[in-house]
């Protein structure tokens, strides 16, 4: 099983990862500060979209490194490729992204027609919204072995392991849940005690342990690439 421990460990021991943290953290930083303060100018919007945009190539880098067996999990502080990849991944993947949720909006639909009881009812689209975010995963993992678009829309390849990737991203999030009550509370209680809350300090630490928990993301969907897929594909 893909373990969150290794990917928690090996994206911290590469040479200045604290300090690629903190560097990517500034930009969803600022597009923090902008929502906060209600800052909806070009300034948000141009940010907002740069940092998406970063982070997409920052996350893919991370599971293709691991995914090729290099030596390193990040990627290196040259913006540029990352943007790069980025802008392939989201203009790659957001077909299927709209075609997930538009088949999931249907089957609600149609299950809402269907089952009259609430709590049965929840429980299915539950599942089916499970399984139609769980072709988007398969996908991303497909498109950041050898950021091929063709690869993405392998439906055959989705259709088979789709539900093995679903399992594996619920046990993902449930780990993620832990590494974040570790790592968050005990600097937020002493950002609390010194500095009171809510801050800007903890808004940026905030933001420098989501750009962290994109590397560990990225780092564990590589494992369950290798796990789930392996080299059949």
């Amino acid at each position: 099983m893909a373990s969150i421990k290794d990917a928690f460990e090996e994206t911290l021991q590469d040479e200045h990862a604290l300090a690629m943290y903190i560097i990517f953290a500034i930009p969803l930083f600022l597009c923090t500060k902008f929502i906060i303060e209600s800052d909806k100018t070009g300034y948000f919007l141009i940010t907002a979209l740069f940092t998406s945009i970063l982070l997409m190539g920052f996350m893919l880098k991370c599971t293709s490194n691991v995914r090729s067996n290099t030596n390193v999990v990040l990627p290196s502080f040259n913006i540029f490729p990352l943007l790069w990849d980025g802008l392939r991944g989201i203009i790659v993947l957001a077909p299927l992204i709209i075609i997930a949720y538009t088949l999931e909006f249907f089957i609600a639909g149609f299950l809402s027609n269907l089952i009259t009881n609430p709590t049965t009812l929840q429980i299915f689209i539950t599942i089916t919204s499970g399984l139609c975010n769980s072709i988007i995963y398969t996908g991303y993992i497909l498109f950041a072995r050898h950021f091929k678009a063709s690869d993405v829309y392998d439906f055959k390849t989705i259709s088979t392991y789709c539900v093995d990737i679903l399992i594996a991203v619920i046990f993902m999030s449930i780990k993620m849940f832990f590494v974040n009550l570790i790592i968050l509370a005990p600097v937020l209680y002493f950002i609390w005690i010194f500095f009171g809350l809510p801050h800007p300090i903890a808004t940026f630490y905030y933001c420098v342990v989501i750009v962290f928990n994109l590397a560990i993301m990225g780092h564990y969907l590589a494992q369950v690439d290798y796990e789930v897929i392996g080299e059949e594909y």
